[in-house]
């Protein structure tokens, strides 16, 4: 049964979704599974990329999230106008980022190589904060920034955690919001794919032709490593004074299912697995 009006925008508090009146559907999304590209392809049918990119350019891979927080979701009864149109029946449509990549992207966003300069320098930081919490509960004392988080050491932390509670780039992609009628989830690996069915669908215009540009600025560059030597990284875990062309592996499912990697993420992310594994069937 929908919720009451306020309910519902009490409920649009989390990760809020996407939502403008030229688009015939609100998108929900997470942090680490492809939210960037989604937030540009959905600007591109309202009409808004082009004036988005041009926000606070100054501020390289962050100016598009500038613009979706200060600038978009400001609009004068944005949530309240977006509870109307869901409980008018618009479709909601949402990507599923594969749970066992999406862990290791998480485990990668405690390693900013930034996070030396930020505390020489006394910089304020939300994931500087929270790497010394995670390194707290490792060694059982505030330690220096650089001390290393093996993946095992990020698993078993999150592990004790409430994961649909926590801060949002390590939390589960689950929300209630997926709780809502007539939500429609694709896989992100499929991205471009569901971006054509979706355009055939509700018989938008094809973006193909401009799908280079919804890329992040800000996403590493994976390479391909074999076995041994992902768990080996796994086990050493990643430096925070690496040089800026050091290869992060890829890591998807298959890699990790059967190791105690993947039986701790299993655990952890059983909802969001469960819905991934359900997206096509």
């Amino acid at each position: 049964m929908l919720r009451s009006k306020s309910g519902l925008e009490q409920l649009l508090r989390i990760r809020t979704p996407y939502y403008h009146s030229r688009v015939p559907f609100v998108v929900l999304w997470s942090q680490k599974a492809g939210c960037t590209a989604a937030f540009k392809w959905f600007l591109w049918h309202a009409g808004l990329f082009e004036q988005a990119l041009q926000y606070r350019v100054d501020e390289e891979g962050l100016s598009i999230h500038n613009y979706e927080v200060e600038v978009f979701r400001k609009t004068p009864g944005y949530s309240s106008k977006m509870a109307a149109a869901i409980q008018a029946g618009t479709p909601i449509l949402n990507f599923v980022r594969c749970p066992y990549s999406r862990a290791f992207s998480s485990y990668m966003h405690l390693h900013n190589r930034f996070y030396i300069r930020f505390e020489r320098d006394g910089i304020a930081n939300a994931g500087l904060d929270l790497r010394y919490d995670i390194l707290r509960s490792i060694y059982g004392d505030v330690m220096p920034v650089e001390y290393p988080v093996s993946f095992m050491d990020y698993l078993l932390w999150l592990d004790g955690q409430n994961v649909e509670e926590i801060e949002p780039h390590h939390a589960a992609q689950h929300t209630p919001l997926y709780d809502l009628p007539g939500v429609t989830h694709y896989r992100l690996e499929d991205f471009s794919d569901a971006l054509d069915v979706i355009e055939n669908r509700f018989s938008l215009a094809d973006s193909s032709a401009e799908r280079e540009k919804f890329s992040s600025p800000h996403h590493l560059q994976k390479s391909v490593v074999d076995r041994h030597a992902l768990m080996q990284l796994f086990e050493r875990g990643i430096s925070l004074s690496r040089s800026p062309n050091y290869g992060i592996p890829e890591v998807k499912r298959e890699q990790l299912v059967g190791t105690p990697y993947g039986e701790l993420i299993e655990r952890i992310f059983r909802k969001d697995i469960a819905l991934y594994q359900s997206i096509g069937n």
